[in-house]
Parts: structure tokens; sequence; C-alpha cells
């Protein structure tokens, strides 16, 4: 079992077309009696999301599709119209793990690979936590969207419906 996540049962589901580059991560979440399926696109993993809610954490191996550049638009459809689901980012090209909310718009959590046990672990207890910033986030978006006109001459901004 973990050493420290004791939260609820993680039930993931993993993006990713690489079945063998991530037999670690799956293997971890196995003997720790997490439930996992894998998915290789985007428009499969909003099915199996919109299906089935009861998977609570969402993983995207962003090595095995396009470059992230190409994935950001599937990646900000999937965080709003999944917005509830935890969603941990997998990269072998990040620096570090990263437990933080600067990639908020793209996912919870950022983990390089491979993925450390004790890495996977933590992720597992911050991503609900920064999951409802971003819950937060969304809900203090404007009702209808905003066009910003900046007065040079006042300094200052004038909020107008789009």
């Amino acid at each position: 079992m973990f050493s420290v996540y004791d939260g609820p049962d993680a039930r993931c589901i993993l993006l990713s077309k690489q079945p063998t580059v991530l037999v670690g991560l799956r293997d971890v979440l196995e003997q720790n009696e997490a439930e996992i399926v894998q998915v290789s696109d985007y428009p499969a993993l909003d099915r199996a999301l919109a299906a089935d809610p009861g998977i609570n954490v969402v993983m995207i191996d962003l090595d095995s599709q396009e470059s992230v550049a190409a994935q950001f638009d599937a990646l900000s459809r999937l965080r709003l119209t999944h917005s509830d689901r935890p969603t941990i980012l997998l990269s072998r090209d990040f620096e570090t793990d990263e437990f933080g909310t600067h990639r908020m718009m793209l996912g919870d959590v950022s983990l390089r690979v491979p993925v450390l046990h004790a890495s996977l672990e933590i992720a597992l207890l911050q991503a609900p936590v920064n999951n409802l910033d971003w819950r937060r986030h969304l809900d203090a978006r404007p009702a209808e969207p905003v066009a910003v006109a900046w007065n040079a001459r006042r300094g200052e901004a004038a909020y107008t419906p789009a």
C-alpha cells in the first residue's frame, strides 16, 4: 500500500499511446489496489469520462501524443468539460515534478517520467486539492464573455460584454 495516500480508492484513466513505457506506473497503481484503464486518444478519453462518473483521476502522457501546443485545445476542452476530475500530466520534458498550480489551465499536477513511486503518491494527494482551486477559478469567471478595452490616455481598462 501507499505509505501516505489514504484517500478515496483511486480509479484512474490513462491517456497514452505507449502501452509499455508506463508499465512501472501501472504496476505501482495496481499494487496499491488502484484501478487503471488506458485509452489512446482524446475522443476515447472524453467518452470514458462521460460514461463512468466514478473515474476520479485522469493521467495524460503528453509524450505519446502530438506536441503540447497541438494538444492545447483538447486539454483545454477536457479541463472545462470534466473540470471535476483531477488531472495529472506526465512528460519526460518536465524538468521536475510540479505539485503547484502554475499549469492550472492544462492540469492539476505535472510529473516527470519516469514517475517515482513517492511522486505519484504525493500527486494523488495534491491533484484533488489543486483541482478545487481550478474549479474555484472557473466559478469566478464572468457568466458571459467580456471584452477588455485599454484606454491608454487614462491608463485604465474597461470591461464590456463581448
